[in-house]
């Protein structure tokens, strides 16, 4: 732009300041769009470093059972996050079950789900009462964009063999846990219970001769858990935070009629002279390391500011 030498000397300033904040507008935009991209990037990175991948872990891929027995195929997983995990026959489009649920007609397929610590879980795939025809490649697959997949041969040999022990074993009961629990700690008790060639069909829970149920012991948590490869019922009762109403007879009895007990007293010590002790964060463990992005992130947001005192004077 030109100026004639009769204009005011406060057009030319003006004009100048036009220009000015035109210019850093466009620079400020310029870099907005920059520092955006830069963030993005940053937030994906990020986010994988806190999705670890999932991973298959070691475990027996030759099973050889004999006809009529139960076949247990294992599938081992860590990291498996929301993932699903499902069970099929190599070279087959049908699904044999998809997370715990079984998706076909026979009734002798089912999956044992376990949690494990360290962010384990098991994903067995259980074939009772086994055929020559079940003899091949099973696939264990996490269902996701990309391919994980464990495969497993069975393997069948005959003829059949019956077991006279587990058909003339007679109904049992157990149950385990801490007898002495200091007040506020947690309470576990497990009930297993066994009944020959059938599972037992349910587990209840008695405290001083009157039935948990969900109403009147609403800080009582009880688990059921059905085994078919031990023929066997495990019934987990669990207590957040103990009080002394908690003390007392507990009784766990299955559909057999077999019962069996054990007595829980809650201990209260003195305040006086307990102890606490706090868990300690450590600031290296605490948080995910700085990645590239974010420093470049950084140094992109000191040059913006930079720039915007440099527009502004």
């Amino acid at each position: 732009m030109r100026f004639e030498a009769g204009q005011p000397k406060s057009s030319i300033c003006r004009a100048w300041q036009v220009i000015s904040s035109l210019y850093c507008r466009l620079l400020q935009l310029i870099i907005f769009l920059v520092i955006s991209v830069a963030l993005s990037g940053c937030s994906e990175s990020v986010k994988r470093q806190l999705t670890p991948t999932p991973k298959f872990l070691p475990g027996n891929m030759n099973v050889t059972v004999r006809e009529g027995a139960m076949a247990v195929l294992p599938c081992k997983i860590r990291n498996l996050g929301t993932k699903k995990v499902a069970w099929r026959r190599l070279n087959s489009d049908q699904f044999l079950t998809i997370g715990k649920i079984t998706w076909i007609k026979q009734v002798n397929m089912m999956v044992e789900h376990e949690s494990q610590p360290g962010d384990i879980t098991t994903w067995d795939l259980l074939i009772k009462n086994v055929k020559a025809n079940d003899t091949g490649i099973y696939e264990c697959q996490i269902t996701s964009t990309q391919e994980y997949a464990y495969h497993v041969q069975l393997n069948v040999v005959g003829p059949p063999i019956t077991n006279p022990d587990i058909r003339t074993s007679k109904p049992a009961i157990s149950v385990i846990g801490s007898t002495y629990v200091d007040y506020g700690e947690p309470i576990k008790l497990i009930c297993n219970a066994t009944g020959g060639p059938h599972i037992p069909e349910e587990i209840d829970w008695f405290k001083d001769g009157d039935k948990i149920d969900a109403h009147k012991y609403e800080d009582i948590v009880i688990t059921k858990y059905r085994s078919l490869r031990s023929q066997s019922m495990t019934s987990e009762l669990l207590v957040d935070r103990s009080t002394t109403d908690h003390s007392g007879t507990y009784i766990c009895r299955s559909s057999q009629d077999v019962i069996a007990s054990i007595k829980v007293t809650v201990l209260v010590a003195d305040t006086t002279n307990v102890k606490r002790t706090g868990s300690q964060i450590h600031p290296n463990h605490a948080g995910v390391s700085i990645s590239s992005y974010a420093k470049t992130s950084l140094m992109l947001s000191l040059v913006v500011s930079l720039l915007l005192v440099r527009c502004v004077l």
